[in-house]
Formats: structure tokens, sequence, C-alpha cells
């Protein structure tokens, strides 16, 4: 059978759906074990998909779908004039973080076929298997003290919560009365353990707990205590020294006396952060700040000086670290420690000004806003995004573009699932035969 003939019969939306299936399964582990990049694998997979949309695509051209990906065009765009601006040259590395994005109408009509649909369910449950696998080979082969990305810890973590709320739901829909979704829960709950991530646990946690309460009276608590005895010991086996460890110096170096509280508050509003040092030394912060939360602390305060100097349009994200480094007079130092400001709102406002976190913010709510209520729609899309808003508060997550990627892809086949209001009459609507039965 020719390739035209296999689109033709139906079997060609399953060769599509495969692309997005293999990069799905493939990140946690080619992009945490090799040194290529997310952006090389999701260069290779957007042009397949590029060119069966320029000639085979069935884009879905509503208004719910065309406001999202219109206002998803002005954040990269606004994005990339501001960064072209901060660095004196044109920069368009914005579009290609969210390069799939490009593509959501053809993504939303391709997500109302269900050989589209299925291979993307499967691909997240299969990824979570290997992100398991790959954080144990980290942790007992290598030795390393936590599973970790090509980057940092964190968007490893933020990632595999991502395949783990869009897995967990899904289940949770399809699998009542059984303990399907709790097994799940632990799956994608155990290598983000060992990522030793304290924010993203803690996020997921709470999530996971909102879960529960939603489906309470189909949870199967028997399931459910024997696999939270069964997290706990695999915890304490394999990850209790790193958590320990970082949850002690997360208490540490939080101040407790009164008088350490006024010092720190002093601190904090001076922005008091550089230690005294002689002539020949270089500056350095002071050995309270010089962790994990004290960077944190003093990004936030000094990214908020930075903001008010440049409200407009901010300083890009080439500039971003130099002028935190400026505001303290500390030179390139945060430049060559971090890239960003560890918090995706401020980095937003810092970046791109107000009017970049106003089209984060409406990027983030027109899906929650658009989408009808239920299992098939808004429910799934509202607590993914309460996951990325937690998960954005000590780092940035839509500028990352694995995430981005992954984000469109659920967005795209929730948006076909889901039935966005505002069709007009007579306009298609997407009945699911598996959406019928609960099949989401």
């Amino acid at each position: 059978m020719n390739l035209a003939a296999a689109f033709k019969s139906g079997k060609g939306s399953q060769l599509l759906a495969g692309v997005s299936f293999w990069y799905i399964v493939a990140v946690p582990s080619l992009l945490f074990l090799t040194n290529i990049g997310e952006k090389a694998y999701q260069d290779a997979f957007f042009l397949v998909l590029l060119v069966y949309a320029l000639f085979r695509g069935r884009a879905d051209w509503s208004a719910p779908v065309l406001l999202i990906w219109s206002t998803w065009l002005a954040y990269l765009g606004w994005w990339a004039l501001t960064d072209s601006l901060g660095r004196g040259a044109i920069d368009l590395d914005p579009f290609r973080t969210g390069l799939l994005m490009l593509l959501l109408p053809w993504l939303v009509g391709w997500a109302r076929d269900k050989n589209f649909r299925r291979p993307l369910r499967i691909g997240f449950r299969a990824a979570l298997v290997v992100a398991m696998g790959v954080a144990l080979v980290q942790v007992l082969v290598f030795g390393a003290p936590r599973a970790t990305g090509s980057e940092n810890a964190l968007v490893f973590a933020t990632l595999i919560s991502m395949y783990g709320l869009f897995t967990v739901y899904q289940e949770f829909c399809r699998e009542k009365g059984k303990g399907a979704p709790l097994l799940w829960m632990l799956l994608t709950l155990m290598p983000v353990v060992l990522s030793g991530s304290r924010v993203a646990i803690v996020a997921l946690l709470v999530i996971f707990l909102l879960m529960l309460f939603r489906f309470r009276r189909v949870v199967n608590y028997r399931v459910l205590a024997a696999g939270s005895v069964g997290a706990v010991v695999f915890a304490l086996l394999l990850a209790g020294g790193e958590l320990s460890s970082r949850i002690s110096d997360a208490v540490e170096s939080v101040p407790t006396s009164g008088e350490e509280l006024q010092s720190f508050s002093n601190d904090f509003i001076q922005m008091d952060f550089v230690r005294e040092a002689q002539p020949t030394e270089s500056p350095r912060l002071k050995p309270e700040y010089a962790t994990s939360l004290g960077y944190r602390l003093v990004y936030w305060r000094t990214g908020w000086e930075v903001f008010r100097a440049n409200p407009l349009l901010g300083v890009g994200s080439t500039e971003e670290m130099r002028e935190v480094g400026r505001v303290l007079d500390m030179g390139t130092y945060f430049h060559e420690t971090h890239s960003h400001v560890h918090n995706t709102f401020l980095e937003n406002l810092v970046t791109g000004g107000l009017p970049k976190l106003a089209l984060l913010l409406a990027v983030l709510a027109l899906p929650i806003i658009f989408l009808r209520p239920g299992p098939a729609g808004r429910e799934p899309i509202l607590f993914i995004t309460i996951g990325l808003v937690l998960f954005g508060m000590t780092n940035i997550v839509l500028e990352l573009t694995v995430v981005t990627f992954i984000y469109t892809l659920v967005i795209a086949y929730f948006l076909a699932a889901g039935r966005p209001r505002g069709r007009e009459d007579g306009e298609q609507e997407y009945p699911h035969s598996d959406l019928l039965r609960g099949d989401s």
C-alpha cells in the first residue's frame, strides 16, 4: 500500500500519531541521558507534522481554537520582540520553544480521530514506565544522588508530573472502583521523588490529593493504603538520604528566632545580599544566600527591581541575569551561575514586561474558559494548569521546550474531546465514541 492510500484508509492517522507517541516515550531517556538537547528532538518531529499539515492536514478553525492559537502566537511574538530588543539582534528562538503550538489548529483536527488519541494515551503511560527506569538507572547504576536531566532535576520532575497528571486523571475516569489510577499515581511520584525536587513533590502531592477528593466515591482505599506504605518505604530506601539532606538544608536556611527574622527582613528589603570583600576579591553573596532557597530569594527581590525599571518591554531573556548582577554591583556573577530568576511569572515580567505576563496568563486561562465542564473538557486541564502554576513558583515552565511540546499535545487532545464553547449553529462537534463510554 502506498503512502497516499495509507492516509486515505485511516492508517495514515496511526502513522501521524506514532510521531507524537515516540516523542513522548523517547524524551525521558534521550533528553536526560544524552547531550543533544530537547530542541533537536522537537525539530525532527515538528518537520514530520508540518509536512503532513501542508499536504493532508485538516485544521480546526473554530473560534475557541483560533483564539487560543492566536493568543499563543501573540505571546511568542512579544517574547521574540523583547528578546530581540534586549539582544540588539533578531532573535526567533522563542518560536522554536513553542514550535508545536504553531500547528495547534491541525493538531485539534487530527485529535478528532481515535487513531490519533489512542497512541497519545498509551504514550503517556509508556513514558512514565520509561521515566521510572531512567531514574532508577541514574540512582542505582550510576550512583547519582538525584535523577536529573540535561538541565536540572526540576525540569525532569515537571515533565514527569505532566505525564502523570494526564494519565492518572484519565485512569480515574476509565477505571472507576479499581486501583489502576492509584498505581499510576505511585509510578508518577516515584521518579519525581528520586529527582529530589522538593517543590515538585509537594505540588504533585497537593494535586493528587485534590484528585482523590474529586474521585473520593470511587477510590479503592485498600489499594491507596497499601500503595502509600509502599511509596514511603521506597522513598526511605532509595531517596531517604538525599531528601533528608535537602529538607534539612531548606529548614536551616529559614530564619527561626526574632533576631534572625528581623535581620533577614532588613537584608531582603534593602537587597543587602553581598558580603564585604577585599579590593582583590570578586563580589560574592553572603553565605546564608548561597543556597537553593537563598539564590531564589535574591533573584525574586532583585528581579522585581529589574522589572520596575523596565515595566513595558522588560530586558529580554538574554540580558536578565546581567541586569540582576548590575542591580547588586556583581557584574556577570549571576549570568555565569543561572539563566533565569526561578519564578515563571516574575521571569515573564523581567524579560517581557507586563504585556508578556498578561499574555502568559491568557494562554493558561483560555483553555479553561472555553472547554466545557466535565471529565473530557475543562476538569483535566484545570488540574494540569494548577500543576504548572505551582511548579512555576520556583522555576520556569512554559519557557522550556519539552514542557511546551507536551502541553500542546494535551491541549489539542482536550480541545477536540471537550467540545469547546463558542461553536456556531450547525458547526461540527466531536462525538467521540471512546468518550461516550468514559475512555477519555
